[in-house]
Order: C-alpha cells, then structure tokens, then sequence
C-alpha cells in the first residue's frame, strides 16, 4: 500500500560529523505521487547527487520511486 505524504514542503537539516553544514548549498528537490501531486523538499547537500541520495534515505516515496523526482534545484 502506497503512503501518500501529507505535506507541500519539508526541511531536512543534514549535519555530516566531518564536513561543517556551511559547506552545503541548499537544494530544492520536487517529486510527483501517483496522485499527480508535487511534493517538495528542501535538503541541504553537498551536490545534486547527494541531494538525491539524502532523499532517497530519508523519504521512503522516493527510495521506492526514483523515477518520481522531477526537479533538484540549487537555491542561492
């Protein structure tokens, strides 16, 4: 059974034991359910890819649907 999450907009705060939160950029990451609905998630991370790692690790949706991730956009 799908469990379809019930919020737009969430904020994972990584902090990495060896690398100092300073050195991550902010990363807007937009998926889509099987409803169609986006989602979005705010991560910090080193790059893109370990945006994308960080989310597949922390939201269950996406580790299953890889595939579902539209958009990883840096905010400045």
């Amino acid at each position: 059974m799908l469990k379809v999450l019930s919020y737009n907009i969430e904020t994972i705060l990584i902090t990495m034991s060896s690398i100092p939160i300073k050195s991550c950029k902010k990363y807007l990451l937009s998926y889509k359910d099987e409803s169609n609905n986006t989602h979005q998630l705010g991560i910090y991370a080193l790059d893109a890819y370990n945006c994308l790692m960080l989310a597949k690790k922390f939201n269950p949706f996406i580790n299953d649907h890889p595939n579902s991730v539209t958009r990883i956009q840096q905010k400045f």
